[in-house]
């Protein structure tokens, strides 16, 4: 990571005796993808954190299990979950897309854990294309990076003047 560069992340979490990690950069590069067994809350967390900040965990269930919530509470994270439950047909479908040609061998809870997170990623990057194209078209395109950190950690709407942005 760079020196004074935030890294801003969506986490998928697949919880039980095993817990699944799939970390994906704001870009769509897999950070993390990993399972661990019988995991501290504490533990989970530092995994995760040596990374980067995450703004966003997501679960493969409709109902976020109150381990995940936990996590994302602690980690000041929004909560994202399917509007039901991701079927393991279309994880294998939002993997394979994602992943193109690229074969990655995974437990069930890294699988899980990861289309959690593509799940997530894909429900933040139309609000940031909506934002890099609304500075685009007021000519500020040069402030995405300085805005989109600000939208990521809650400070700026999207709704917000772009005028406001000449301040950033």
């Amino acid at each position: 990571m760079e020196e004074g560069k935030r890294k801003f992340l969506v986490a998928g979490i697949d919880v039980g005796v095993h817990v699944g990690i799939a970390l994906i950069d704001i870009d769509g590069n897999i950070a993390l993808l990993e399972s661990l067994r019988s995991p501290t809350l504490s533990g989970v967390l530092e995994t995760i954190l040596r990374h980067g900040n995450v703004f966003s965990v997501s679960t493969d269930k409709q109902k976020m299990p109150s381990r995940a919530k936990k996590i994302a509470s602690a980690l000041g994270a929004r909560e994202v979950s399917p509007a039901k439950n991701l079927t393991n047909k279309k994880k294998r479908i939002l993997i394979e897309d994602f992943l193109g040609d690229g074969k990655i061998p995974l437990d069930s809870h890294a699988k899980a854990a990861l289309a959690a997170a593509i799940f997530g990623y894909r429900k933040c990057t139309p609000k940031l294309k909506k934002l890099r194209e609304k500075l685009e078209k007021n000519g500020k395109a040069q402030s995405f990076e300085k805005v989109r950190e600000k939208y990521l950690l809650g400070q700026y709407r999207i709704s917000q003047k772009i005028k406001e942005a000449e301040g950033i």
